[in-house]
């Protein structure tokens, strides 16, 4: 069992004593007995996913759309003949939410930008105040089907497609409050993954003060350790029991690595300290496989060095991000919100564009079928739009955080 104290968000006199050692170089135990798999490693990844703070910093106008006037009459009248139609939101597409050809293309090109270029890009422009909440949800919807037409499974059930990301535990009892996953507080998140291809986020409403979104370079973050720490690397791709806190007869532990490495050298991560670590009320059970030494060095390796590489997304009220969640991780500031009930709202989607998936490692295989698959028994897909937020809803939500 590790003798180093282990919290979700680390303290920062934790952080900066292993980072001295990490920055040292000095030895991190790996507790796996030799390191002969490393041979299994790219020695690096050279693709435009990898970029440093100062690299980012000179591109970031690279990585925004700006939505003309133009532009968003023409969503406008897509969303509102989609919704005069009927049509159920399953079935959205680029035929009945057509948009003119530049507009469209230049959609297309957020894909693009996602899956081979810096990995993100933020959309400006719309104002979500002027719509209903029907509305937004199809413009959101329009926009994104244009971008990566097929929607992922959020939910524990594999049901829901689209998650009302809110501080519901300032709503709740203290008693409720501790038992919320840390995406749906009004806390820090701590750098991660949701464990998708394309993670969009569409802000309805952002907080009074905080609630900044960083975004960092997992490539980076490889290419970095590979240099200095391959014993990190390698304890990153080594199986890992994550916590689900919930009822372990439905929603038993997962057992898989945090880095995925395919026989092609294919790379991806699906991280979070959260199932290793906790968070307030959800803690690790003890009857798992305690968390070793290695795995806090690694976990708080990756935390100083997507911090340091990090940059703010550059968005405000009514843009929608897309992040390419399998090469850039994301965390969040603590925040303070203004008045009575829910502020700061985000909606969010798991999307992927079948023109142009990765291929996904072996180890990663099952949860993207979980995500991306069929959840009917006869091999199709169902689907439910939370077009509002209820409170408990975040009680189903798979990651957060």
């Amino acid at each position: 069992m590790a003798a180093t104290p282990l919290s979700y968000y680390p303290p920062e006199d934790q952080l900066a004593a292993r980072i001295k050692s990490f920055e040292s170089k000095a030895s991190i135990t790996t507790e796996h007995g030799d390191l002969k798999d490393f041979a299994r490693l790219p020695l690096s990844l050279e693709s435009p996913l990898a970029w440093s703070r100062q690299d980012m910093e000179k591109d970031m106008d690279k990585c925004i759309l700006n939505l003309s006037d133009t532009d968003i009459t023409a969503l406008e009248h897509a969303a509102k003949e989609f919704e005069d139609r009927s049509t159920n939101l399953s079935n959205i597409s680029t035929e009945n939410f057509a948009l003119p050809q530049n507009l469209s293309s230049a959609l297309r090109g957020v894909s693009d930008q996602c899956y081979h270029g810096r990995g993100f890009t933020v959309v400006h422009g719309l104002d979500p105040a002027k719509y209903s909440p029907e509305l937004n949800v199809i413009l959101y919807a329009g926009i994104t089907t244009h971008v990566a037409p097929q929607h992922g499974l959020l939910d524990k059930h594999r049901k829901k497609v689209l998650c009302h990301v809110v501080n519901a535990a300032g709503e709740a009892s203290p008693t409720e409050a501790a038992q919320k996953s840390p995406g749906f507080t009004d806390g820090p998140l701590a750098f991660h993954t949701d464990n998708c291809e394309i993670l969009a986020l569409y802000a309805l409403d952002v907080a009074t003060t905080g609630g900044q979104t960083f975004v960092s370079s997992s490539y980076q973050l490889f290419n970095e350790l590979a240099k200095t720490r391959p014993e990190v690397l390698h304890t990153l791709s080594d199986y890992w029991v994550l916590d689900s806190f919930k009822d372990y007869s439905q929603f038993p532990p997962v057992t898989r690595p945090m880095l995925h490495v395919s026989d092609s050298g294919n790379v991806m991560f699906t991280y979070s300290r959260f199932p290793m670590a906790g968070f307030n009320g959800k803690q690790r059970n003890p009857s798992l496989t305690p968390v070793n030494e290695a795995q806090i060095a690694a976990m708080d390796a990756v935390q100083y060095v997507m911090a340091k590489n990090a940059v703010p997304l550059p968005w405000r009220k009514g843009d929608i991000a897309f992040i390419n969640d399998m090469a850039i991780m994301h965390a969040r500031s603590s925040f303070t919100e203004s008045g009575q009930g829910i502020q700061r709202h985000l909606l969010k989607f798991y999307l992927r564009d079948p023109a142009k998936k990765w291929p996904i490692p072996e180890s990663a295989q099952k949860q993207w079928n979980k995500i991306y698959g069929p959840n009917t028994p006869e091999g199709g897909r169902e689907e439910v739009w939370c077009i509002k937020y209820e409170a408990g809803q975040e009680n189903d939500w798979e990651s957060n955080g």
